[in-house]
């Protein structure tokens, strides 16, 4: 009896550890992959010279944030034949001042590329950034030109948790 309560105990373990690593699964920078709903979690500026923001942050930006600006949302919604790729700006539960919660707003286009750049259009502006971690449920960009410093740059980061 010990025993197939200690082998039905380890399946359990492998199968949970089989899902903890299968969302930790790098995926490719490719329109499919990054197309949902992605909340915001957190916002920083890293490390002198980590292009990756896996260093210990250097200052917390998201700590920064009123509250109803901490469950923001962005949504990718990739086209449809010859269309082009939107992206649209989502307010979270808690509502600031003159939005609505649970609401999402058009906002403009977006491309990304093999190599993770991401290009997001509107009006007549385009915002670069490089996505540095794409999972199934973790998605990091990060400006594409940091700010110079006297012999560094410094990257800021956003990083989203998927929920749809």
């Amino acid at each position: 009896m010990i025993y197939i309560l200690s082998l039905s105990l380890l399946v359990i373990m492998a199968c949970n550890d089989d899902d903890q690593n299968s969302q930790e699964v790098d995926l490719l920078f490719t329109e499919d992959n990054l197309a949902g709903d992605w909340k915001r979690i957190a916002e920083f500026r890293g490390q002198p010279n980590d292009s990756l923001g896996i260093l210990e942050p250097t200052e917390d930006l998201f700590a920064q944030f009123e509250n109803c600006r901490k469950d923001d949302m962005i949504r990718y919604v990739k086209a449809i034949q010859q269309e082009e790729n939107t992206y649209f700006w989502g307010i979270g539960e808690i509502a600031c001042h003159n939005q609505i919660a649970n609401s999402f707003i058009e906002i403009g286009t977006w491309t990304i590329q093999e190599s993770g750049k991401l290009n997001r259009f509107y009006s007549d502006i385009s915002e670069p950034f490089v996505v540095v971690l794409l999972t199934s449920q973790q998605l990091r960009i990060r400006k594409e030109s940091g700010m110079e410093e006297p012999d560094v740059l410094i990257y800021e980061f956003t990083e989203y948790e998927r929920i749809k």
